[in-house]
């Protein structure tokens, strides 16, 4: 009995940690945005995929993981001093050194405008490395900054040069 009790309960362990197998842990991203004094009602950024880099274990081998493979819009003005979920995995236990964001798609609403932002690459790249660690979860916030990224270029276009800090806990 007590053997089938010590089995029950390894096994509710390892669901609520999220491991679906030992050298695991869990990734959990998050979106947020710094307060600005900008005029604007909106600021939509379409994401069509998050993909993390894990430290290379042989010379030959690089190993992408996606995270995210979906379009998900984000109004960044409404993600002012909170924070939203923008996708979980798990993920082999080690170190990480890079973040890619793939970018669909920006708008921007002013004075009732909507305007196309200009995203050069298309493509946002972190390289602040992080751990996972077995059977724990780690949160990295992506911190936007609306305020310094929209960029008017006076001639009534607007840039994304995204200006962002990578928040870990």
């Amino acid at each position: 009995m007590k053997k089938l009790l010590f089995i029950v309960i390894s096994l509710l362990m390892l669901f609520f940690t999220g491991c679906s197998s030992n050298n695991t842990g869990v990734l959990q991203l998050k979106l947020t945005d710094a307060p600005t004094d900008l005029n604007i009602e909106k600021a939509e950024v379409t994401l069509s995929k998050v993909a993390v880099h894990m430290a290379e274990t042989d010379e030959n081998e690089t190993s992408w993981i996606t995270v995210l493979e979906e379009n998900k819009t984000f109004d960044l003005i409404k993600l002012i001093n909170v924070s939203t979920l923008l996708g979980e995995k798990n993920l082999t236990a080690g170190k990480y050194t890079e973040i890619r964001l793939s970018i669909d798609k920006a708008l921007i609403t002013i004075d009732g405008v909507e305007y196309d932002l200009d995203v050069p690459s298309d493509k946002l790249k972190f390289t602040k490395g992080f751990t996972i660690e077995e059977g724990k979860t780690t949160t990295l916030t992506i911190d936007f900054d609306a305020k310094e990224s929209i960029i008017a270029t006076g001639k009534g276009d607007y840039k994304l040069k995204p200006t962002i800090k990578i928040i870990e806990g």
